[in-house]
């Protein structure tokens, strides 16, 4: 749990909500710089989204349309989620059409909504740090490793793959929690049913995955 609760407050969620289109967002309304300082930006985000999750009983609850606003609200702008889903698909990304690649985007989504959104709960006290370096070199594509501290646990090492866009601003494209890439992680799983199934095999399986963990969560808060 532990784990799944740090992925989450540490962007994976970010993933799970792209919105196919965003409203415009005024200039500096962003909690971080996007174009500036890549380290910045990567500690600034991860703690506004751990400072809102904190201040949200919805969101400490799993609420969905609470995760989905702060995903939009702050997250999004900051993410490649169909990088993302391209890295996490694999080479079956290249041969897939512009509707399945929708809706391995829309699935993909679900599936990681459903599945972190009950981890906040367990947000507290932590907060993201950069991890000692001398080297602060800025790359077109980098890794900026951090550290999730807090005053009742181990830190946490968490590393973001980040590449900086055309349009200059930051993108988060992975997030590596102590030793683990999430594309990697899912890419794994997924491979066997994109063999054996193909494409729309896992659509199937994102659309089934996604309807189980939605009864889940509905059960549970009826339970309340």
């Amino acid at each position: 749990m532990q784990r799944r609760t740090f992925l989450t407050s540490s962007l994976i969620a970010a993933a799970a909500a792209a919105a196919p289109f965003l409203p415009a967002r005024a200039a500096g309304s962003l909690p971080y710089d996007d174009k500036g300082d890549p380290f910045a930006f990567v500690v600034d985000l991860s703690n506004a989204v751990l400072e809102r999750i904190r201040g949200s009983d919805s969101l400490k609850s799993g609420n969905i349309d609470a995760l989905r606003e702060l995903v939009d609200g702050i997250i999004m702008p900051a993410t490649d989620f169909t990088m993302m889903t391209r890295m996490t698909v694999g080479p079956k990304w290249r041969t897939a059409t512009k509707e399945q690649r929708a809706a391995l985007e829309e699935g993909f989504e679900t599936l990681l909504m459903r599945v972190y959104a009950g981890g906040l709960s367990a947000v507290q006290d932590q907060k993201c740090e950069l991890r000692p370096t001398r080297v602060k070199t800025v790359r077109p594509e980098m890794v900026i490793r951090t550290l999730l501290t807090s005053g009742s646990a181990n830190p946490i090492a968490l590393d973001y793959r980040i590449y900086q866009a055309k349009d200059k601003c930051w993108k988060i494209v992975d997030v590596n929690i102590e030793g683990i890439w999430m594309v990697e992680n899912y890419r794994s799983q997924f491979a066997s049913v994109l063999s054996q199934d193909g494409v729309d095999g896992l659509i199937k399986l994102f659309n089934e995955k996604g309807a189980e963990l939605a009864e889940t969560m509905k059960k549970k808060e009826a339970s309340k």
